[in-house]
């Protein structure tokens, strides 16, 4: 305890000394917040990134909850931090108290010069939220005008409760195998996308339309940088592609920006992969070339809480985007 206590400030301190009682006694939700952060991250440096604190005071944060409750609530190793049994225990209350409270106070509403109207947050990814959805949803509220939408792109973690929003829409099954179960969630399956690969028709005249995917070896590559920012697909599926396991092609050009490479193909500087239900895409002039050639399925999910499962303007919305997405 006393080196513990070497490196805290006198209000850790005295927080610390508060704890007799390990249990619920003066019981503090701020750490528990941020306890429920590293947990749903994996990491302290993701954690503290995210909530924009140093990983050394959100570290400090979990001693003093770990102090307080008198158990060990993670354990560390190389990668990131993995939950305790006790742990597990905690991060079941801490979530289910926070979506309690986000459903007690669940109808935000905006103050305009009309009167109030009710605000939906929906968080997904950069390019779902850009060139897929942006329109949809703006075609919605037309028609809806007594809601107000905020649409949310992020490729990093998208989360109903960690990212404060109502709607999540991401291409990740919260059923599959080794994904951490989220509580008190409902997704619902909204539509699925195959990425597929497109050059432009200058380049196909000078070098000529690949036969095959071996045929790719002799081609100019467009790849994506930093892929880990992309957790959600096979962004450099096209570096993979016929290759053995664990070998990648040497991209031409590569960009963290969807963007970015998309108007590198249309240049004529190389083959890039995408989804051709995307916008980008359409308006694109390129050409889809080895057209049996396609990723794994992507499948997207409609996620929401448990309290929103009988709100009618959420459920309208995901009945008019299964629609839409799929027409």
């Amino acid at each position: 305890m006393s080196k513990i206590k070497e490196n805290l400030t006198t209000e850790e301190i005295e927080a610390l000394e508060l704890t007799d009682n390990p249990r619920f006694r003066n019981f503090d939700w701020g750490k528990a917040k941020s306890f429920y952060y590293v947990a749903k991250c994996g990491s302290f440096v993701s954690a503290g990134r995210f909530l924009n604190i140093s990983q050394s005071a959100l570290s400090r944060k979990i001693i003093l909850l770990e102090e307080h409750l008198g158990c060990p609530l993670f354990s560390r190793h190389s990668g990131g931090v993995k939950l305790t049994r006790k742990g597990e225990e905690l991060f079941s209350i801490v979530e289910t108290t926070f979506v309690s409270l986000k459903g007690f106070t669940r109808n935000a509403h905006a103050t305009l010069n009309k009167g109030k109207k009710r605000k939906i947050r929906i968080a997904t990814t950069r390019a779902l939220a850009a060139y897929l959805l942006n329109d949809f949803i703006l075609d919605y509220n037309e028609a809806h005008s007594h809601l107000i939408f905020e649409l949310i792109g992020d490729d990093l973690l998208i989360d109903v409760v960690l990212n404060d929003v109502d709607i999540a829409i991401r291409p990740i099954d919260l059923q599959m195998p080794g994904l951490a179960k989220e509580q008190n969630v409902q997704q619902e399956y909204l539509a699925t996308f195959e990425k597929k690969l497109y050059a432009n028709r200058e380049y196909l005249e000078q070098y000529g339309e690949p036969q095959t995917i071996e045929d790719l070896n002799d081609h100019c590559l467009i790849g994506y940088a930093h892929p880990q920012e992309h957790p959600y697909s096979e962004v450099n599926w096209i570096l993979k592609l016929g290759m053995p396991e664990g070998q990648l092609r040497e991209p031409i050009f590569a960009s963290n920006s969807i963007e970015c490479a998309i108007r590198a193909a249309e240049k004529g500087i190389g083959i890039v992969s995408h989804y051709d239900e995307l916008d980008l895409i359409k308006k694109s002039r390129l050409i889809n070339i080895l057209p049996h050639v396609k990723c794994k399925k992507l499948k997207v999910y409609f996620i929401y809480q448990d309290y929103l499962k009988g709100d009618k303007d959420v459920m309208d919305l995901k009945r008019y985007l299964q629609k839409r997405i799929c027409s």
